[in-house]
């Protein structure tokens, strides 16, 4: 068993920092409890040679390396808005069928938890995979969970979780993809339970 763990050591050892990012992001996805954290661990490993940088200017300059950790991690978040549809309130009204000019709408389903509102410079914005257009209703499952993952309280971890793929039953869909798809709220929650029980 050891010689077999310093063989995998030195296979491991010999991978770029590329691939290692991948292994380890391959990795996270099979095993059902590192999944909600992948995207973010592979991030921030990702962007190891620029945290190393700032770690060095930190000795000097304290203040600057904060702001620095902000941005990277600002960064991070970011591209969960940059890579998925997102929606202000007022598109969240139109949606539902509500007054364009209601915004309050959005905000009372952000505060019961029904839905997920991730901070933006001057606005909330809503990830729109979360709303039926064509029932105009937020989708029952994504309320469920919502609620039970605690997006109030957690949107950006509980954002990750609804948009990361997972390899649940082979299927490669992220849990917003399914919930889209429909049919599939009992694989849903057989996934949020992955992450809710200990």
């Amino acid at each position: 068993m050891l010689a077999d763990r310093d063989t995998a050591r030195d296979s491991i050892h010999a991978l770029s920092d590329q691939d290692l990012v991948a292994l380890l992001s391959e990795e996270f996805a099979r095993r059902p409890t590192l999944r909600p954290v992948r995207d973010d661990v592979t991030a921030l490993l990702a962007m190891s040679p620029t945290l190393a940088h700032t770690q060095e200017r930190a000795v000097a300059n304290p203040a600057a390396a904060a702001v620095a950790r902000t941005r990277i991690v600002a960064s991070a978040l970011g591209a969960i808005v940059d890579q998925h549809d997102m929606l202000d309130s007022t598109a969240v009204s139109r949606i539902l069928g509500k007054s364009a000019t209601s915004r309050n709408t959005a905000s009372r389903l952000a505060t019961s938890g029904s839905v997920i509102a991730l901070p933006a410079p001057g606005q909330k914005l809503y990830p729109a995979f979360q709303f039926d257009a064509a029932r105009q209703e937020v989708r029952p499952i994504v309320r469920e969970l919502n609620r039970r993952l605690g997006a109030k309280d957690d949107p950006w971890g509980v954002a990750s979780w609804w948009l990361s793929p997972t390899d649940f039953a082979d299927d490669p869909r992220s849990p917003a993809e399914l919930a889209v798809a429909g049919d599939h709220d009992e694989d849903l929650r057989d996934l949020a339970d992955d992450i809710t029980q200990d």
